[in-house]
C-alpha cells in the first residue's frame, strides 16, 4: 500500500509505502488528525526560527522596509506583520484549509483566500517588472525523506531532528500497530508494542 501526501503551498510531496498490514485500516481519519497536529507544530517552529528549522533562514528584509516595519510594527518577526499567516498555518486560523476523510486529507493554506495568496507569493517569490522584488521565503517547507532506520538513529544523525516525512510515516506505522492489536493479528508482535506510547513519542518529535 502506498500513500502520497500533498500539502500547500509548493512543498515537496511525501511518498510512503507500507506493509500489507495497512489493509487492516479502513479509516485513516485518526492518522490524518495526528498528521495535522504534527504539521501545525512543525509550522510553529518554522516561524519561530524564521525558516532556519527547515533549511536556510529566510532572506532578511530590505533596509528600507525593515526601517518602516520597525517603526510601524515593532518587534514583529519576518512574515508576521499581522500574524495571519502564522495563525493559519500553525493554528488552523482564517485562510487555512483542513479536510480529513477516510482515505485522503488536505492541510495547508486555502489558495482562494487572501492569506493563501499571500503565502503562495512568499513561497515562490515575486520578480516581475513594475512590482517590488520579493525573495522567496517559504512559509511551508520540510524534508520529505522517509528513513527506514529507527528514530533514535535518525535523530542522532540529524542533530536531534527528524524529517517530517519520516515522522509522518511513523504515525502511519503507529496506527498499523493499533490495527494489528485490534484484529488480534500477529499476537507476539502486537503484545510487545505500545501504540499509544509510540504515538506520543512521534508527536513530540522536532521535525525539519
Amino acid at each position: 500500500m502506498r500513500f502520497t501526501l500533498e500539502m500547500e503551498p509548493d512543498a515537496k510531496d511525501i511518498d510512503m509505502a507500507f506493509s500489507k498490514w495497512a489493509r487492516l485500516i479502513d479509516d485513516f481519519g485518526p492518522v490524518f488528525q495526528d498528521v495535522v497536529k504534527l504539521f501545525r507544530k512543525h509550522e510553529a517552529r518554522q516561524f519561530s526560527t524564521e525558516g532556519k528549522a527547515t533549511g536556510g533562514k529566510w532572506t532578511a528584509l530590505s533596509p528600507t522596509y525593515a526601517t518602516w516595519k520597525k517603526k510601524n510594527f515593532p518587534g514583529r518577526p519576518i512574515l508576521q506583520r499581522s500574524g495571519a499567516l502564522l495563525n493559519a498555518l500553525a493554528r488552523g486560523g482564517s485562510g487555512s484549509i483542513t479536510r480529513i476523510g477516510k482515505t485522503e486529507m488536505v492541510v495547508g493554506l486555502d489558495s482562494s483566500t487572501r492569506v493563501g495568496k499571500y503565502g503562495a507569493a512568499h513561497s515562490r517569490g515575486v520578480n516581475k517588472p513594475g512590482r517590488p522584488y520579493l525573495p522567496p521565503r517559504p512559509p511551508v517547507r520540510w524534508d520529505p525523506t522517509v528513513h527506514t532506520k529507527d528514530l533514535k538513529t535518525v535523530g542522532r544523525t540529524l542533530g536531534g531532528e527528524v524529517p517530517l516525512g519520516t515522522a509522518i510515516a511513523q504515525l502511519f506505522q503507529v496506527y498499523i500497530v493499533r490495527a494489528r492489536k485490534r484484529a488480534h493479528a500477529d499476537k507476539l508482535f502486537s503484545d510487545r508494542m505500545n501504540w499509544q506510547q509510540m504515538r506520543r513519542g512521534v508527536l513530540r518529535l522536532r521535525t525539519r
